[in-house]
């Protein structure tokens, strides 16, 4: 074989660089970069990937195979993209693999391990289906579910994935995941006279007579007919009539009687807000003002930051520029910090732009991840909305990113690589497309805000409320005090039920915040002092009284309540600390009348359960709503006039550099979900340490002070703005020798860095997760260094770690920029 061609395919694996397949004539015709297609890897496996570059350089070193199918005729990932996720693995430190992964939706990437499962076994159109195509449905007809390996076997192996593609197409098969709960829309049941009736006199005489003997039937009859008239025309919901003196019983043997038709009708639960709230307003003065500023900044700025304070109408001035934008030809990406804000988002926008407007989110499963690709690949979007993930996306003709909530750290992706800051990455991405980036806040950044005071952003200010509304009166609850003075009912002090008491009776909603979620995060025997533990994590369990079970957050691990001491026997065991649970059980025992909710990563399970929570609450069909930091994030609530925070200690003591940032931007934006639309907003903050200075800023809303003192202690212990930082953390179920691997990778550093600028090995808070040990080494990289250079250094030191092959097991993952 004297073949001149080959190609680099990415492939979805945790391994350097891209691979080298040889390439055929008949190849040449169709193969284009960013193409899906299918290549052996190994002896037997196979895997999708995308085609890097094409070129004539012969590897020397050993043999190339070819590709076994070309899964797509037009290519599904640009060139930008392909830039993109380029820098992003050199950047973050992993490999172009790692990325892919992330990046492509898993339905779209088959692999021979890949099990398909049988959802359309009805299937009648045989004859469309080919031999391979047929012999395979035949199999899954008789097991359900099979391997990508085994569909090999059944037909050639060159054609097992093709094959798989047409059925999946089809409808026939789909890749196996866990079924989702599927959103459940509103339906209401809705009465009105049946149309046989109207205008036919003699029908409608006869049915009267035949209630004559049902006094009740036919008084609610012509009750009807009254309603009927007065709302000229608008349908009656069963729900009010009976609100009006009329029984479902009644309405049930009319309508058996055909005397009234009862219907069902889908309902959106915020559909009569949306008037109200949805459309673009006319900007005010002050709105104007940042706009026309906002534009002038990007004459000259890539990246610029409006400090917006909250309900000062930021999203106006988001949808202007996007109307703008797209009168241009151009594209909107619009960044949330999480899906559980995209839902009243989404609405306003939608109002505005219409079927333009595409959303993206983790919750999605894995064929509308696949169509919404494909949607953005073509271009039917003019607008996406989603998460950090949304970044992945195949944009073309990208003119702006606004990062919303830029300060939230949902945007930094912890859980798997690329460890990637979609701040940090929009920005990227905006400077590949020639896309400005607009950054967003009530709370910016500390990192934002020094680069906006520093010029290397434009920076926007807007203090002013929509409406010219003050914002919330903020007052601090001294818990210490009302306890001296019996002044509390468990963790409810009597000013805070007081003012609860005084909402409700206004017809007002509450919302309560405590950032715990759980009842309790700790069991303890009053007897020996006694607490579970979890087997797998050095962490206690925290007990969840709904399911009265013990739960450890950071591995999943679940045990029932104990009913006595494991270590002494005693059957007195008593809880210590609050959960989002327990505040909830001890509300509803306050307010026994009150319709009370919980918004919390337990509470919210489910696939819609955002939305439905949401619609619920705008629609008053919830009184309090008790939520951890989610309830933080952008939400706009119109009967919201008082926020209450629980407990605000555990914000101030937490073991982090940036706790007193992190606390100053929840106890801020919490407070912004108060009083956001006629009169001024009130906000009870309950505190042991009710003169501690943070608070204090807080209920002045003093952010430049508060920002002006955190930059002064980042400044004189080495942290961002001011140094770049990299955590290495190691990972191993053997504690030695994950102490003695860590501790040779920072003698080996030592000779490169000041003892400032190396911290570690230390154990984080946690020092074992899901039954392996951990350790972290902290590097800080000063302004007068080259940030690449250090990242090749710490590579370089990894790889001379790893020639004693006793190191080579522990696991070690490089965070860049951790959060």
């Amino acid at each position: 074989m004297n073949t001149t061609y080959f190609a680099e395919i990415i492939l979805p694996l945790s391994l350097d660089g891209t691979f080298t397949y040889h390439l055929y004539e008949e190849d040449l015709q169709q193969i284009k970069v960013g193409q899906r297609v299918a290549v052996p890897f190994g002896t037997q496996k196979l895997y999708t990937g995308v085609v890097h570059s094409i070129h004539q350089n012969k590897p020397e070193l050993y043999k190339t195979k070819a590709i076994h199918a070309f899964l797509d005729n037009e290519p599904l990932v640009t060139q930008t993209q392909i830039k993109f996720w380029e820098w992003m693995s050199n950047y973050y430190m992993c490999s172009l693999g790692d990325v892919f992964r992330n990046a492509f939706p898993s339905a779209l990437k088959l692999e021979s391990q890949t099990f398909v499962r049988l959802i359309n076994a009805e299937f009648s159109a045989i004859d469309e289906l080919n031999d391979y195509e047929f012999l395979v449905f035949e199999a899954l007809k008789l097991r359900q579910i099979i391997s990508v390996e085994e569909a090999a076997l059944i037909v050639d192996e060159k054609s097992a994935i093709p094959t798989l593609k047409l059925l999946i197409d089809k409808g026939i098969i789909c890749l196996d995941e866990k079924l989702s709960e599927k959103y459940t829309p509103k339906i209401d049941n809705y009465v009105k006279i049946h149309p046989d009736l109207k205008g036919n006199d003699q029908a409608f005489i006869a049915i009267l007579d035949q209630l004559n003997k049902a006094p009740k039937q036919r008084e609610t009859l012509l009750q009807l007919i009254t309603l009927e008239t007065q709302l000229q025309g608008k349908p009656l919901k069963v729900a009010d009539f009976v609100k009006q003196g009329a029984t479902n019983a009644v309405l049930k043997s009319l309508a058996e009687k055909g005397a009234v038709e009862i219907y069902q009708f889908q309902t959106s639960r915020v559909e009569g807000k949306e008037e109200e709230t949805s459309e673009i307003s006319q900007l005010t003065l002050k709105q104007n003002e940042a706009l026309t500023q906002i534009k002038t900044q990007f004459v000259d700025k890539s990246t610029v930051l409006l400090h917006g304070v909250t309900s000062s109408g930021k999203t106006e001035i988001y949808l202007k520029l996007m109307e703008q934008v797209i009168a241009k030809g151009n594209k909107v990406l619009y960044l949330l910090p999480e899906i559980s804000v995209t839902t009243q988002i989404v609405h306003r926008i939608k109002k505005h732009f219409g079927d333009k407007v595409g959303v993206y989110h983790s919750k999605f499963n894995q064929n509308e991840r696949v169509e919404l690709w494909q949607k953005t690949l073509n271009g039917d979007f003019d607008i996406i909305i989603g998460p950090r993930t949304a970044l992945y996306l195949p944009f073309d003709n990208l003119g702006m990113i606004i990062v919303d909530e830029e300060h939230e750290s949902s945007y930094k992706q912890m859980d798997v690589k690329p460890f990637f800051h979609a701040r940090d990455m929009a920005m990227l991405l905006g400077g590949l497309m020639n896309a400005k980036v607009l950054l967003g806040s009530a709370t910016p950044s500390a990192e934002s805000y020094y680069n906006a005071i520093n010029q290397k952003y434009g920076y926007v200010e807007l203090n002013e409320r929509f409406g010219n509304i003050k914002l919330p009166e903020i007052k601090i609850v001294d818990l210490k005090k009302a306890q001296k003075e019996k002044e509390i009912t468990d963790d409810i002090s009597h000013i805070l039920r007081d003012e609860i008491v005084e909402q409700l009776k206004d017809k007002k909603q509450v919302i309560l915040f405590q950032n715990r979620r759980g009842y309790a995060p700790i069991m303890e025997c009053n007897t020996c002092g006694h607490t579970p533990e979890c087997p797998n994590c050095d962490v206690s369990l925290t007990y969840h009284k709904f399911s009265n079970q013990l739960k450890c957050h950071y591995c999943g691990y679940v045990q029932a309540k104990p009913i006595r001491c494991p270590s002494c026997g005693s059957h007195e065991l008593n809880t210590k600390g609050i959960g989002t649970e327990q505040i909830e059980h001890q509300v509803q025992a306050i307010f026994p009348e009150a319709k009370v909710r919980r918004m919390d990563v337990d509470a919210m399970r489910g696939k819609f359960a955002y939305e439905k929570l949401i619609e619920d609450f705008e629609n008053h069909e919830i009184d309090i709503l008790i939520g951890t930091q989610m309830i933080t994030k952008g939400f706009d609530f119109g009967n919201v006039n008082f926020v209450g925070v629980i407990r605000a200690d555990s914000l101030l003591n937490f073991p982090d550099f940036r706790a007193h940032e992190k606390a100053f931007q929840l106890l801020t934006q919490v407070s912004g979900r108060a009083g956001r639309r006629q009169e001024q907003g009130k906000v009870l903050i309950q505190s042991f340490q009710a003169e501690h200075q943070i608070l204090q800023n807080v209920t002045t809303y003093s952010y430049a002070p508060t920002m002006k003192d955190i930059l002064y202690e980042r400044k004189e212990f080495l942290y961002p703005p001011f140094t770049r930082l990299i955590n290495l953390r190691f990972k191993h179920k053997n504690k030695e020798r994950l102490d003695k691997t860590a501790e040779q990778l920072v003698t080996l550093l030592k000779a490169s860095f000041e003892s400032r600028c190396l911290l570690g090995p230390e154990a984080p808070s946690i020092g074992r997760i899901n039954n392996l040990y951990i350790a972290d080494v902290m590097i800080k990289i000063r302004p007068n260094q080259s940030p690449q250079k250090v990242k090749d250094l710490i590579r370089q030191k990894i790889e001379q770690l790893h020639t004693i092959s006793a190191f080579r097991s522990v696991r070690i993952d490089i965070d860049v920029d951790p959060v």
